[in-house]
């Protein structure tokens, strides 16, 4: 059985037994289409009744005034006048002597359907709202194909004819995966991303550098690198800070010993060359420039006599001895008044003598695959 005629004997077995109407379908059609077109194509001043369908899916019958006219005559008066009917815009009224109709139509619809072949899905439909104005069915459906069939009817022995639409999505929703089948997904999902690739970049040490200074480097020269920045080591992936690192060796290699990020950590990049406990450029003088540390500063640092190190370009020497120019002579400044008790401060005389520092010629070089320095703690 083919769905026209499951309509037709819908149809007539559902007017007949809900309300005594003797209802003809005269001709059925079905097609596929869209909801903005199928707003088009509905008549003037139709009843337009919400189908709400499982899964909270919706699909719509029409009638037009001839046939809301017909169903509510045969319902007030026990038959269909002749006569033509009010031109006017369904009420709340019209809406609830069709419905139980449109119901019924539906359920004996679905019933001679479910014996086909391949029928078509409009099992669990049921009037459940009129709809006010035809411009809101765009608004109201979503913008999938749907199934219409446009049904026409002789009402009443004859007395009057009508047309009515009933509309169902062309294809049901597929049922939404289970909460099991997205855990699935999920587990499957994060193994296949935890087998994926990671490259992670190692940053010794970062510093500041004039633009005349950087385009004047050449292969051999020395950059000087704080003692404290080996436990400061950036570990970092695709430029994030992923952890902090301690330099150090195992079994004769280089290696790096992890370390928790504090919330100081925020924000390295802005922090320039005193990111590592804030011995940078500038506890060693600026490059080009006069040096503004003192020797005894440098030797704070950790760093060795920068006079070993190859002149930068407008650098110059920077041997503290001899960049200073001239002060010629000084006028007298008479006699001092005495100090006082200075303390301690008198034993200055005291101090060890620091000793001469070690060349930088036995340093090692730092191109590709340097040896490690033999001071570097082991992280056994």
């Amino acid at each position: 059985m083919s769905p026209a005629k499951a309509l037709t004997l819908a149809l007539a077995k559902a007017a007949e037994e809900t309300i005594g109407l003797v209802l003809q379908v005269t001709e059925v059609g079905e097609e596929r289409i869209a909801m903005s077109r199928l707003a088009e194509d509905v008549p003037e001043n139709a009843l337009l009744t919400l189908l709400e369908g499982p899964e909270t899916i919706y699909g719509l019958a029409v009638w037009d005034r001839n046939t809301v006219s017909a169903i509510v005559e045969q319902q007030t008066t026990g038959k269909v006048l002749t006569l033509p009917p009010e031109d006017r815009a369904p009420t709340a009224t019209d809406a609830v002597m069709c419905s139980d109709l449109c119901n019924q139509a539906l359920r004996q619809f679905e019933s001679i359907v479910a014996e086909m072949a391949d029928p078509p899905d409009v099992a669990g439909f049921h009037a459940a709202a009129q709809l006010r104005e035809t411009r809101s069915l765009v608004m109201a459906f979503d913008d999938v194909p749907y199934r219409l069939y446009r049904i026409r009817v002789r009402l009443g022995r004859g007395a009057r004819d009508g047309v009515v639409f009933l509309v169902f999505p062309y294809d049901m929703p597929k049922p939404k995966a289970s909460v099991t089948e997205t855990a699935e997904f999920g587990d499957s999902f994060q193994n296949v991303v935890m087998k994926s690739e990671a490259c992670l970049d190692t940053v010794l040490h970062r510093l500041r550098m004039p633009l005349a200074d950087v385009t004047a480097l050449s292969e051999g020269m020395m950059l000087p690198i704080p003692r404290e920045a080996i436990s400061r080591v950036e570990l970092r992936a695709d430029d994030r800070l992923v952890s902090r690192a301690r330099l150090g060796q195992i079994n004769g290699k280089r290696a790096l010993r992890l370390v928790l990020c504090s919330e100081e950590d925020e924000g390295l990049d802005e922090s320039g060359g005193a990111m590592f406990g804030g011995a940078g450029v500038g506890a060693i003088g600026a490059y080009g420039s006069d040096a503004s540390g003192s020797l005894s500063q440098q030797a704070e640092a950790g760093l060795p006599d920068p006079s070993g190190f190859p002149a930068l370009a407008g650098g110059g020497d920077a041997s503290v001895e001899t960049d200073l120019p001239p002060l010629g002579d000084l006028p007298a400044t008479g006699d001092l008044p005495p100090l006082g008790q200075t303390g301690d401060a008198a034993g200055n005389g005291d101090l060890p003598p620091l000793g001469d520092l070690p060349p930088l010629g036995d340093l090692p070089p730092l191109g590709e695959g340097f040896a490690p320095p033999d001071d570097l703690p082991p992280l056994e």
